[in-house]
């Protein structure tokens, strides 16, 4: 469906069973007052009046959805849920598999489509705790983008504006998000794919620890980007609700009061060529959010950059030089499918002198010194802050925007900012992004808080109070 002539925000608001949190809808349960055959009922409506603006869905799972909140529904009845989960609709990104559905990482090639047998582990986590599976979630091209274009089912728009990209890679769980289709969506984050669209579409979403539980490194990711499989919610109750749900519940915070914290705000966090400068507009929103908390935390702004060396570069090299590798011996179509971005960087790294393999070590060397400095840094402070993504939004049908730096031997482009960098050092510490501000065009702008491993829920309990005080409004 086009959208030259409708509103630029999504005008359809959802009705008063969509606009419930996974809190509620699991009291409503509780109570006997909602049914998950009712809130199913709801959210595929929703879906079939919103997604055709959005394109935030690939693949529906009707029949066994309606199976699975039917068995929920009985469940509750008897008052044996499995979990407080039970119920509760969710959608999983494209590049989880899930049987009965193909995986094709946004790509109409063949080069990377499965049709599993088995399930992805984290999916499976949800569902044997008795959540709902309606939709697999479309996705950025190869996942390697921070845009949300694809050739298989066109650009994810952004419900804030619809002309705009949401981010990506987990593209359409952030759109669907941020539209009211369910309130918890499933994806995975290497260098960004959860906090980069959550952060675009006024959502939240955490990167946990490196290799922790259920949320352990995902199949077919970037070398040494210790990526993570999470999920992508409306607000931080919810994610510490279904975090607690899944990773178990935890203990008291260090912190009685944002008082406590000592927090370092990186104006720019990485000075990775491959990365460039926080746009002026995104600096502006995220030291405004940080003004607004000057007076219930301490704040300190660290002028250097933890992050130096060209390791963006030597990774997404390193990356497409691979899927350049899976091309060899098959016909020359399958490269003609790729969207014309993909094919035209994929070209280029396959030309490229450096090897994949040289292009690891780059990014092991840099990856460890990183680590060593944000140790160092986390002596001194307990959280750090820094914009989540370096720009500002884009137009969907675009890779990335047009005033980001450009890896020139790629000519490649990267809006996520230092997303990886703060993800691959130090073990692969949590960070969390929540909305700060809103850009020109309306869309939200991100604010990462980054943590030390292992601190995953305090992490999150600092996220809650500060998106308490920062009051972010609402899309509906």
């Amino acid at each position: 469906m086009t959208v030259a002539n409708e509103p630029r925000r999504l005008a359809i608001p959802p009705d008063p069973i969509c606009r419930m949190s996974a809190c509620e809808i699991r009291a409503a349960y509780a109570a006997g007052e909602l049914s998950p055959v009712e809130v199913l009922e709801a959210v595929l409506a929703r879906a079939e009046r919103v997604d055709p603006y959005l394109s935030a869905l690939y693949w529906r799972f009707d029949e066994s959805a309606w199976t699975a909140a039917a068995a929920s529904e009985r469940r509750w009845l008897r008052g044996t849920p499995l979990s407080r989960l039970d119920g509760l609709p969710i959608t999983v990104k494209d590049n989880m598999d899930v049987p009965g559905a193909p995986t094709y990482l946004g790509s109409r090639t063949n080069l990377f489509t499965r049709f599993p047998a088995k399930r992805d582990p984290l999916v499976g986590a949800f569902l044997d705790r008795g959540a709902v599976l309606f939709a697999k979630s479309t996705m950025v091209e190869t996942g390697l983008f921070s845009g949300s274009f694809s050739a298989l089912y066109g650009p994810v728009r952004n419900p804030w504006n619809l002309a705009k990209s949401t981010g990506g890679s987990t593209s359409g769980g952030a759109a669907a998000a941020a539209a009211h289709l369910g309130p918890v969506h499933l994806g995975t984050d290497g260098g960004g794919s959860l906090r980069s669209p959550a952060g675009g579409c006024g959502c939240v979403a955490l990167k946990a620890t490196a290799q922790s539980g259920p949320f352990g490194h995902p199949p077919g990711d970037v070398p040494r980007s210790s990526g993570m499989r999470g999920f992508i919610s409306r607000d931080v109750d919810d994610h510490i609700f279904v975090f607690d749900e899944v990773a178990g519940p935890a203990g008291a915070p260090r912190w009685e009061s944002l008082g406590d914290l000592r927090v370092g705000y990186l104006p720019n966090a990485s000075a990775d060529p491959g990365v460039g400068d926080v746009h002026p507009v995104v600096r502006a929103a995220v030291e405004a959010a940080l003004d607004r908390l000057s007076g219930t935390v301490r704040i300190e702004e660290i002028p250097e950059p933890i992050f130096e060396g060209p390791m963006w570069e030597a990774a997404v090299a390193a990356a497409f030089a691979r899927i350049g590798r899976s091309l060899d011996g098959r016909p020359p179509e399958f490269a003609e499918r790729l969207h014309p971005v993909v094919r035209e960087t994929v070209a280029r790294a396959r030309a490229s002198a450096g090897s994949a393999d040289q292009a690891d070590r780059v990014v092991r060397e840099l990856t460890e010194r990183f680590g060593r400095r944000l140790t160092s840094t986390f002596e001194r402070y307990d959280l750090l802050v820094l914009a989540c993504n370096y720009y500002p939004s884009f137009d969907a049908e675009l890779p990335w925007h047009d005033e980001c730096a450009v890896i020139e031997e790629l000519a490649y482009g990267w809006t996520s900012g230092a997303c990886p960098h703060v993800g691959w050092a130090n073990g692969g510490p949590p960070s969390v992004s929540i909305p700060c501000g809103l850009d020109r065009d309306g869309v939200p702008i991100g604010l990462l808080l980054v943590g030390r491993p292992g601190l995953d829920p305090e992490v999150l309990w600092a996220a809650r109070r500060f998106e308490e005080r920062l009051e972010f409004p609402a899309l509906f």
